[in-house]
């Protein structure tokens, strides 16, 4: 009798389209070719340039193709709204989803800043915050557009503003085509969604299917943490359960096994084969520089460009910017290096210094195939509280990460054989690793926020 209601029971969930597996028993959407070796760099509009336009940005993004980035993602560029009673608006308060916002310039502008991107070799990632609008909204006159109470007042979001209601069929198909829109007659190559969680996933669904009709290799990226966006909307998820663990680990003195944990965690909930945004920095949080410190802040760079994913780098954190991020105000970062400014000032020098740093990182994610689509390995260390290590393998070719999230010295033995790094440099600092001659397990010794990516010696067992 048990067996009979279980086989009616997925009969059932068959006949209704209901899911019948785990999430993580399941494939996440085939990669893309777009999605080979991807990169991400984040320009936040008002402090990229100081004069916060798309026509001053346009001029620097062979900077940021020099720099080794595929693809840059931008801050929202729409039509946003102006202060009200709810107090100061934002770029993530949208007014007109059809406009570009004059205070960034045209949609020609727009245009000639995605041609001039493509041109140099980057995709260019729109923001679409669509999960709520401002409140001075267009589309606040048009009937069912948006949540409402009984009483016919707006049902408002956690920013205080009002939300669409895409229950609503033709709100549904009005952001459809708006997507639609910057895909085909702009050239955008794809999305960063603003909270897309509160948006039913079936509209994501349908949207991709729209948009995959016009460009097949067109790039989703989630920014949120849930497993279902990857089964066939979005090819990528922000990974903010990282984040969290780097800061409780850099900044709270927790075990650096938590980043393990969080890894393993995250394998478990998502489907096979999904991606993940990692990242230290953005326009959400504080300065990487000033939440981890100088050398910490390089240290978790390193995990971002060696762990599996997607590695991404926020608009200055390349010279390590200290600019406070200010959604509603124009402050243009603090930046010298760029060839009008280079050397201007006495910081120019440490700038440059960094520049070069992550530079090497771009360029060693680019040239070792082991860490843009290798297996990734943990490995056991003798010191778990401090230092995260693992293997990135791919064919015959092994890359070893060891990185100290602790601000002490400490020696540290790895379950990996020395012989097989003998004679290694490393590929961030391109020194002779100093590593332990001996046939027995790799050990070094790593500074405060050290790190070793060491490849595999040629001809090792």
């Amino acid at each position: 009798m048990r067996n009979v209601l279980i086989c009616s029971l997925l009969i059932l969930a068959f006949t209704l389209g209901l899911p019948c597996q785990n999430v993580a028993t399941q494939n996440a959407r085939p990669a893309t070719e777009a999605l080979n070796g991807m990169m991400v760099y984040q320009i936040w509009m008002r402090s990229f340039t100081p004069e916060g336009t798309l026509k001053a940005s346009a001029t620097h993004l062979q900077y940021i193709a020099d720099l080794g980035a595929n693809a840059v993602q931008m801050s929202p560029i729409n039509v946003f709204g102006y202060p009200s009673v709810f107090g100061p608006t934002t770029p993530y308060e949208i007014k007109d989803y059809e406009k570009i916002d004059p205070e960034f310039g045209s949609e020609a502008d727009f245009k000639a800043f995605v041609d001039e991107a493509h041109k140099v070799g980057l995709k260019v990632i729109m923001d679409l915050v669509y999960a709520h609008s401002a409140n001075d909204s267009v589309l606040l006159d048009r009937p069912g557009f948006y949540q409402r109470n009984p009483d016919g007042s707006l049902i408002i979001s956690r920013w205080k503003t009002p939300m669409p209601d895409f229950k609503n069929p033709q709100v549904q198909e009005y952001f459809r085509n708006n997507m639609l829109h910057w895909v085909r007659d702009i050239g955008v190559d794809g999305f960063r969604v603003d909270w897309p969680s509160h948006i039913p996933l079936t509209f994501w669904e349908q949207a991709r299917e729209a948009m995959d009709r016009v460009n097949p290799n067109v790039i989703m990226i989630s920014e949120a943490d849930v497993p279902e966006h990857q089964l066939k909307a979005f090819d990528i998820s922000y990974n903010f359960p990282y984040y969290s663990a780097l800061t409780a680990v850099v900044v709270n003195g927790e075990p650096a096994r938590r980043i393990r944990e969080q890894w393993e965690k995250a394998k478990a909930a998502f489907p096979r084969g999904s991606r993940f945004l990692h990242l230290n920095d953005n326009h959400d949080r504080d300065r990487a520089e000033v939440v981890f410190g100088e050398k910490a802040a390089m240290a978790t760079s390193v995990l971002d460009f060696t762990l599996d994913g997607i590695p991404f780098l926020y608009n200055g954190e390349e010279v390590g910017d200290t600019t406070p991020p200010n959604q509603r105000a124009h402050v243009a970062m603090r930046f010298e290096v760029w060839p009008t400014n280079a050397l201007r000032l006495t910081s120019a020098a440490r700038q440059q210094a960094r520049l070069r740093f992550y530079k090497q990182l771009f360029q060693m994610r680019k040239t070792e195939a082991a860490l843009t689509s290798g297996e990734l390995i943990w490995v056991e260390n003798s010191n778990p509280d401090g230092v995260v290590s693992f293997i990135r393998r791919k064919g015959g070719e092994e890359i070893l990460t060891l990185v100290n999230l602790s601000n002490r010295i400490t020696k540290v033995e790895v379950d990996a054989p020395a012989a097989n790094y003998s004679g290694a440099r490393d590929l961030v600092t391109g020194r002779p690793v100093a590593a332990s001659l001996s046939p027995g397990k790799f050990t070094c010794q790593l500074g405060a926020f050290g790190y070793v990516v060491a490849k595999r010696a040629p001809g090792s067992k």
